[in-house]
């Protein structure tokens, strides 16, 4: 019985899109380097989840499913996020100013540090977001936007 719940325990860790060691399947994590393997518009759906230091300015991802996606320090300005699902997505430090996050689920999202300015989250899902630091000058949220409390906007 106990076997079973290592294997039950390798296969829920192991569960994510990420590369194994070799060729032939072997059981060592290959931990992506954002320098030496660069993410763009072209690469990032084969690096998913790991979408460290990823330049997707300008990048059509409405309705992309990027869940528990790390994003950290990506950069997303100008990108159409309308109606993507963002939930317990890694945004520390993004930069998505200008950026339409219209509808976008950003629930239990870590958005610590990140710059939403002038970005647009009418109909968003902010329900328990980390907003520690981030920036929104000019962001638009309204009645339709559901704040980090879970309450209806105005958010700020």
């Amino acid at each position: 019985m106990r076997a079973w719940w290592v294997v039950l325990g390798l296969v829920i860790g192991c569960a994510s899109n990420h590369g194994h060691g070799g060729d032939d399947g072997g059981d060592e994590h290959v931990v992506r380097d954002p320098l030496a393997e660069p993410c763009d518009a072209s690469n990032w759906r084969d690096l998913f989840p790991d979408l460290r230091l990823c330049d997707l300015r300008g990048v059509e991802l409405g309705g992309e499913s990027l869940r528990r996606a790390d994003l950290t320090d990506a950069r997303l300005d100008g990108a159409h996020l309308v109606g993507t699902d963002l939930f317990k997505a890694i945004l520390v430090r993004a930069v998505i100013a200008d950026g339409d996050l219209t509808t976008a689920k950003l629930t239990s999202a870590d958005l610590t540090g990140a710059v939403l300015d002038r970005a647009s989250l009418v109909g968003a899902v902010l329900t328990n977001a980390i907003l520690t630091e981030a920036t929104h000058d000019g962001a638009t949220t309204d009645g339709t936007t559901i704040c980090p409390p879970g309450t209806p906007g105005p958010c700020w």
